[in-house]
């Protein structure tokens, strides 16, 4: 009996370090750039930030770049940081972690994903941590500028987490910023129109039958609704929060 629980015992504890293996140790900062794509300015400006809002809110936002996810998907990996680290709150489990993965020679496609706590999960609902990635990140991280990402990111994330806004709010702006895109392009359209038939009719011979105006600012191109138009105290140590698999990921 007593072998079996020393066997019992030593298994644990290989399967702990398995589990525990590649990730970092838990940090002093809310940012731990280890691939180095931010500068001194833009990790302080961010952490300042981070460090502001968790103070004022109890809620804790941790980001991390690394240049590898050593074979596991990214959920996973991050999954494993965030618990590991216990981003948030104990009693509330308020903990949030953006995992960006950056392009090296060796792995070419980048990744990011942003991982929830239980007590954040309603705020932030998978497809809303989708949209936030999709609309406020990809673009940016695509060109390299990983603290833009982030920025934007935070300020749709902020005062959602706060409880100043919500992800209904989101959508609703959303659609009424591409309604009233779509209403001033609208408006252009006809103006140019008008104007194009004003001139035609002053000059008869200027505008030929054959399509002269093919390739024009309204013809092809990505198009006016492409990509989405939606509009401290210093770090004190994570509060044991735990985390339940909630999130989304995307590529660039």
């Amino acid at each position: 009996m007593r072998r079996c629980l020393s066997f019992a015992f030593f298994l644990a504890i290989a399967m702990f370090a398995v589990w525990a293996q590649d990730v970092p140790t838990s940090p002093r900062s809310y940012v731990v750039d280890l691939s180095h794509q931010l500068s001194k300015h833009e990790a302080a400006a961010i952490e300042h930030r981070l460090s502001a809002f968790a103070d004022t809110t109890s809620n804790q936002i941790a980001v991390l770049i690394t240049p590898t996810l050593n074979g596991e998907d990214i959920m996973s990996y991050g999954q494993r940081v965030a618990e590991s680290w216990g981003i948030g709150q104990k009693q509330h489990n308020n903990g949030m972690l953006i995992v960006i993965k950056s392009k090296t020679k060796e792995e070419p496609n980048g990744e990011v994903a942003i991982l929830t706590g239980y007590g954040l999960e309603g705020a932030f609902p998978d497809l809303f941590c989708q949209t936030i990635i999709d609309d406020k990140m990809i673009d940016e991280l695509a060109n390299n500028d990983y603290g833009d990402a982030i920025n934007r990111a935070l300020d749709v994330i902020f005062p959602v987490a706060a409880g100043e806004y919500s992800y209904a709010q989101y959508k609703k702006d959303g659609l009424r910023e591409g309604l009233m895109a779509a209403g001033i392009s609208l408006l252009v359209l006809v103006l140019l129109i008008a104007l194009l038939s004003r001139y035609s009719k002053k000059h008869p011979g200027a505008v030929s039958g054959k399509g002269s105006y093919v390739g024009g600012p309204f013809m092809g191109g990505s198009g006016t609704f492409g990509g989405g138009s939606f509009g401290g105290g210093g770090f004190s140590g994570f509060g044991g929060g735990s985390f339940g698999g909630g999130g989304a990921h995307g590529r660039f």
